[in-house]
């Protein structure tokens, strides 16, 4: 073989590679693109409420098809990307200050649930309650009229006024007071309500028809549809007082953040995820998650008909009830404040009006 021919089949031999090369890296690149992107977002809601976020995010990925995103609970993500490492997307509440990608929902405050099959309209005012409640005992229909928990979170509404007054207000004494003597007339003066019972103890009572109403936090409702069907109820804390303003719940917000250090495809694909939950999941949410989005209509949920049933409507109500939005900080406060008070009120050791003068002690201190 001559020379020159010798530099020809070195040349095509080059070529050759070159070609193999460029089409190998073509084929991997298709394969990386069909693989498509695998994305978690961690949520910190609950252990049940992955499939609900599923259901949220599936119009959009259908429309994606590259795109899979597998919902896991992750009790820590409350924390951030700190507590839900490797995480993508996560799902968590967000203190008031805080501005998440994409602000969602409110949740987590407590509502008035009843048995329909016993209550033909809820109660606006607690001496309502009590007067029903009062009717249904006496005629031995009930074992209790109000199934109200022990954790002190569930107790907060019944002092928001105090811990978080709407306005400067002289009368904070009065208002926790009014709100000891009503607790004490529900467990002690009439035994409407049971001693050293807990959320579930409370629910319980509720499904199984030992007690008409009950005060819950938002989050039982779904389980508490699956147990009682059209038998339940559900609407806002009624007031202290015939005429007065509804008890307030705690509220928190939740949104969806994206981690900040994503590769390209990932980073794009998650940025889309967030997009659609600021935009169009809005409109889903209240369907899909039972919750009270912080944009749009709950009633528009894409002309699905179950959404505007009645029990459907009357929730909504329930959860567009006044409330107040505070930092974990001061809730956490406030139980603190609260917890030894009412052991030794339920214990028999103080009463309502020493009571109140040590809460708002307790307060006024704090705030100084």
């Amino acid at each position: 073989m001559t020379k020159r021919m010798r530099v020809v089949a070195a040349a095509a031999a080059v070529g050759i590679v070159s070609l193999a090369l460029s089409l190998a890296y073509l084929v991997l690149r298709r394969a990386g693109v069909d693989r498509g992107v695998d994305l978690e977002l961690a949520q910190s809601v609950s252990a049940d409420f992955g499939a609900r976020v599923e259901e949220l995010l599936k119009p959009y990925l259908e429309r994606q098809p590259g795109v899979r995103v597998r919902v896991t609970y992750r009790p820590r993500a409350e924390e951030g990307f700190a507590g839900a490492r490797g995480a993508h997307l996560v799902l968590r509440p967000f203190e008031p200050a805080e501005a998440g990608d994409a602000p969602l929902f409110a949740a987590d405050h407590a509502v008035l649930a009843y048995d329909k099959s016993r209550v033909a309209e809820p109660p606006a005012s607690f001496p309502e309650l009590m007067a029903q409640a009062l009717s249904m005992k006496a005629k031995g229909e009930v074992a209790y009229g109000l199934a109200l928990p022990e954790e002190v979170y569930h107790l907060l509404p019944f002092f928001s006024d105090v811990f978080w007054p709407a306005a400067p207000s002289q009368e904070a004494k009065t208002t926790a007071r009014d709100a000891f003597a009503l607790l004490g007339d529900l467990r002690f003066t009439y035994g409407l309500s049971p001693h050293a019972c807990a959320s579930d103890c409370a629910a319980r009572l509720l499904v199984e028809g030992q007690a008409p109403f009950a005060v819950l936090g938002e989050w039982r409702i779904p389980g508490l549809r699956r147990e009682l069907g059209e038998r339940l109820g559900v609407a806002p804390l009624p007031s202290l007082a015939r005429g007065g303003p509804p008890l307030r719940g705690v509220r928190r917000t939740y949104g969806v953040q994206r981690a900040p250090a994503l590769k390209d495809r990932e980073a794009s694909a998650a940025d889309g995820i967030v997009a659609y939950l600021r935009g169009e999941g809005q409109e889903r949410i209240f369907a899909a998650l039972g919750k009270l989005p912080l944009s749009g209509s709950p009633g528009r949920t894409g002309g699905g008909a179950d959404e505007s049933a009645p029990e459907q409507v009357e929730q909504e109500s329930a959860l567009r009830a006044p409330a107040v939005a505070v930092d974990r900080a001061s809730v956490r406060a406030a139980e603190a404040a609260l917890a030894p008070l009412w052991v030794e009120f339920a214990d028999g050791r103080i009463g309502a009006e020493g009571a109140a003068r040590a809460l708002v002690e307790k307060v006024l201190a704090v705030d100084h």
